[in-house]
């Protein structure tokens, strides 16, 4: 018993304590969430009403084992873990185009043993390890490609969710390898001319993707009829509704007209009921969960570890812009959750493996590994 208790304060003592607090309450404000945004839903589809709320609560102690789990691990071993990870992804994420579940016009999610799955999601802090690992190795290892095979892993990745099509994830991985890239000490010219070829990409998705100009033309356009953005009116309808203080939690009657109030514009339920204040800590907290891991790596005497932590935080400010800035109608629309908060177990459980990466990666031991 004593040598269990000694192994949990070990644990406990070796981890960024402060961070792994951040993420409890970050869980524990999504369940919260989860009980006032989920009933809506539910009832709409005829179930009952707590229905989802009771599935976001089932899939908490796996987020909490894979938390704890990758916590302990070694960089060596989250390395192994990430390309074994990502050959199953990529197998996953091409068996969606054949045999995944067409939701909104893309095949995103698979139907196993009764569980929808969204692959992709795992890719993000996949990606973000296997890259920092390729681009250290060859500041290691000049004779090693690292940059090149860094790219030819995001560019496999990027066609297959192009062909999904998951444009705004496709953009995540992209953005998070340039900005890895250049705080890897690549030179101001190919990051200058990866920025163009990027820029030039997303022009070339307006006008080649069909959905991709429409959501764009959505936003910049949203005065004329001929848009529909009700979700977005709705969502901006519950920020003034709830005001500073929210209506109660149970009280908000927006929601009711919002189809994705438990997923993508959760925040605008957090407005509603429960006000500008709690919205606001809520943003602090993800801010904190994206400062903090990047302060820390700062410390670390290996490239490996200061680009993953780097790329994995990036990822997490990233999604977060995007789903507060399409609620609020700061940008075009793309269907993201917020993490731990939205419903939603592949959110959720890639959330954990993100913040289990973190945590491990910010050890002591691990900043200072010898690659």
């Amino acid at each position: 018993m004593s040598n269990g208790i000694g192994k949990i304060r070990r644990w406990l003592m070796s981890i960024d304590q402060p961070l792994l607090l951040i993420v409890l309450l970050l869980i524990g404000i999504g369940v919260w969430v989860s009980i006032a945004s989920t009933p809506a839903v539910a009832i709409k589809l005829g179930l009952n009403p707590f229905c989802f709320v009771k599935r976001h609560i089932a899939i908490i102690p796996f987020v909490l084992l894979l938390v704890i789990g990758l916590s302990t691990l070694q960089p060596k071993h989250i390395r192994l873990l990430s390309c074994i990870g990502y050959s199953v992804c990529i197998l996953l994420v091409f068996c969606t185009l054949f045999f995944g579940t067409e939701i909104k016009g893309a095949r995103r999610w698979l139907n196993i043993f009764g569980f929808s799955l969204q692959p992709s999601e795992f890719l993000k802090p996949i990606m973000s390890v296997i890259t920092a690992w390729l681009i250290s190795k060859q500041y290691v290892n000049h004779k090693f490609n690292g940059i090149i095979y860094s790219f030819l892993t995001l560019l496999l990745v990027t066609l297959l969710l192009l062909r999904q099509p998951d444009v705004g994830m496709a953009v995540i991985l992209i953005s998070t390898w340039m900005a890895q890239l250049f705080i890897s000490g690549l030179s101001v010219f190919m990051i200058t001319f990866a920025l163009i070829v990027g820029l030039a990409s997303l022009t070339g998705m307006y006008f080649v993707l069909p959905h991709v100009a429409e959501r764009i033309n959505n936003f910049m356009f949203s005065n004329t009829e001929e848009h529909d953005l009700y979700q977005v009116e709705k969502s901006l309808e519950a920020f003034q509704q709830g005001g500073l203080f929210g209506k109660g939690p149970g009280e908000g009657t927006v929601k009711m007209s919002v189809p994705d109030c438990h997923s993508d514009f959760v925040f605008s339920v957090i407005g509603e009921e429960f006000g500008f204040f709690v919205c606001l800590a809520v943003i602090i907290l993800l801010a904190i969960l994206i400062i903090r891991p990047v302060i820390k790596s700062m410390e670390s005497t290996n490239l490996f570890c200061f680009s993953a932590i780097f790329g994995l935080s990036m990822q997490i400010m990233l999604q977060t812009i995007i789903n507060i800035g399409s609620t609020l109608h700061l940008i075009p629309t793309k269907g993201m959750t917020l993490q731990f908060i939205s419903y939603g177990g592949s959110s959720m459980l890639s959330s954990a493996v993100c913040v289990g990466f973190l945590l491990a990666l910010t050890k002591y031991n691990s900043l200072h590994e010898k690659i």
